[in-house]
This record gives structure tokens, C-alpha cells and sequence, in this order.
């Protein structure tokens, strides 16, 4: 998973700085509860010593054990968004006739392509600094890349080398199938986008709306009415809402539309 992630590090390095980081996590939120409780020595502030103490490290813990996982979906996210244009590109150069190992090489100095740029220099490195084929480097690339998309693109360009056929009519069904995909991902976003506009304005600007004026109407014929839970709404509940929708859109959508 480590390396779908592009984080460059063997497995017991990354286990290791997991665990300073879980006992340093621990060390500061101990000496920091502590000081409060010095300073203010009662049952909150003691509960807060433990509370802190087990779940930041816990937090940190579980924070980095998911970090490759879900650094690995965010790649997969950007390599999928890039794949037409990649695969377009790499038909143009077949096309021409220029053989895979080129055009690999060329796409690694593109950084317009995103994480897809980065799954081609690891491809050209294998080539050129390690002596190995192009169909050999192909298949460890295969092995690594947290997209499945890329990985069928792949298999299938090794399959075409393997079997003699035409890599420009492969390339040429791929760009046609992932411009379609594309096209629905896109629609399937908007969508998304639509409920998400609609739920906003109804649970974030109605609501409170309607909210205070309800309050100002029973303020005024029941001669009085505590405001305490409005202040709530306005200070915490909506600005809590606002988080949400953010969250919500930069997980859901991922790439702009």
C-alpha cells in the first residue's frame, strides 16, 4: 500500500515513525493536561489528563495507519480524472509511430498530467536506470498503481506488445471508452452537486431564517423568550453546517467538474 501511496518509505520505517509519533502524541498531551492541572487542580482537569492522554495518541495511531489508504484512493481519484487526455496523448504518439518506451518517457516530464506523470517515470526509470524491457517495466507498474483503470490500460498494452497487434487501435478504443466514462462521471457529479445545492440552502439559509422569525413571533406574544438556544444555532450548529458541506464537497466531487 506504501507504494500505491508514492510514500517512499519500507514498511518497518513507516511502522517505526508511527510509533514516535504515537508516543510523542502522548508525551505532549500528558505535560499539557498536567500544566492545566497544576494550575487549575479539579475533577474536570483531571478527567481531562486521561481523556487526552488515551485518545491522542489513539487519533495519531489510526491517523497514520489510514494516511496510505486514503492517499492511494486520492491517486487513483487523480489518475482516473487524467487518463482521457493521457490516453489521447499516448495515441497520438503511437500514431506516429513512436514505440511505448518513448512515449512513457515523454509523458514522465508532463506534470500537466498529474499523479499519471509520476506512474510514467516510474515506468521510463525501470526502463532506462534498470535495464528492463518495456513489458517487464509495465507489469511492475501494474503491480504498484492504486488506479484500476491504469492497471487494465496497462495490461492491455501488454497484451497488444505480447500478441503483435496494433497499439494505435488499442489506443484508439481506449481514448473512445474513457471519454465516455468521463462524460458520465462528470453528469453523475453534477447530480451530486444538485442535491448538495439544494440541501444547503434548505438546512443552511432557510432554516435559520425561518428559525428567527418563528422565535421573534413567539418573543412577541408570549412576552418573553429565552434566545439561549438561537445563540447556539448561530455560534456552533450552523458554522458546524457550513464544515459539513465543505467536507462533503471536497470528498465527493474530487476533481472539479
Amino acid at each position: 500500500m506504501l507504494e500505491k501511496a508514492d510514500i517512499s518509505m519500507v514498511y518497518q520505517e513507516y511502522y517505526s515513525m508511527v510509533l514516535m509519533n504515537v508516543i510523542i502524541g502522548f508525551i505532549v498531551s500528558l505535560v499539557s493536561t498536567l500544566l492545566i492541572y497544576l494550575l487549575l487542580p479539579n475533577n474536570i482537569t483531571a478527567l481531562l489528563v486521561f481523556i487526552l492522554t488515551s485518545t491522542v495518541p489513539f487519533f495519531i495511531g489510526i491517523g497514520y495507519l489510514q494516511l496510505p489508504t486514503s492517499k492511494a484512493k486520492t491517486r487513483a481519484k487523480n489518475i482516473d480524472h487524467h487518463l482521457p487526455y493521457v490516453a489521447n496523448f499516448i495515441n497520438t504518439m503511437s500514431v506516429a509511430g513512436i514505440s511505448p518506451s518513448e512515449i512513457f518517457g515523454t509523458l514522465a516530464g508532463i506534470q500537466l498530467y498529474g499523479e499519471v506523470q509520476k506512474e510514467a517515470k516510474k515506468i521510463t526509470t525501470e526502463i532506462e536506470l534498470m535495464g528492463n524491457d518495456s513489458i517487464t517495466a509495465l507489469r511492475n507498474a501494474i503491480t504498484i498503481s492504486p488506479s484500476k483503470k491504469f492497471r487494465d490500460f496497462l495490461q492491455g498494452i501488454i497484451a497488444v506488445l505480447q500478441s503483435g497487434s496494433d497499439l494505435a487501435t488499442y489506443f484508439d478504443r481506449c481514448v473512445d471508452q474513457f471519454m465516455f466514462d468521463d462524460l458520465e462521471d462528470r453528469k453523475k457529479n453534477l447530480e451530486s452537486l444538485a442535491i448538495m445545492a439544494e440541501s444547503f440552502v434548505t438546512t443552511v439559509i432557510a432554516f435559520p431564517l425561518f428559525l428567527v422569525i418563528i422565535l421573534s413571533v413567539m418573543g412577541l406574544t408570549s412576552g418573553g423568550i429565552s434566545f439561549d438556544f438561537l445563540y447556539i444555532i448561530a455560534l456552533f450548529i450552523i458554522p458546524l453546517a457550513y464544515v459539513g458541506f465543505y467536507v462533503m464537497m471536497k470528498s465527493g466531487m474530487g476533481e472539479e467538474i
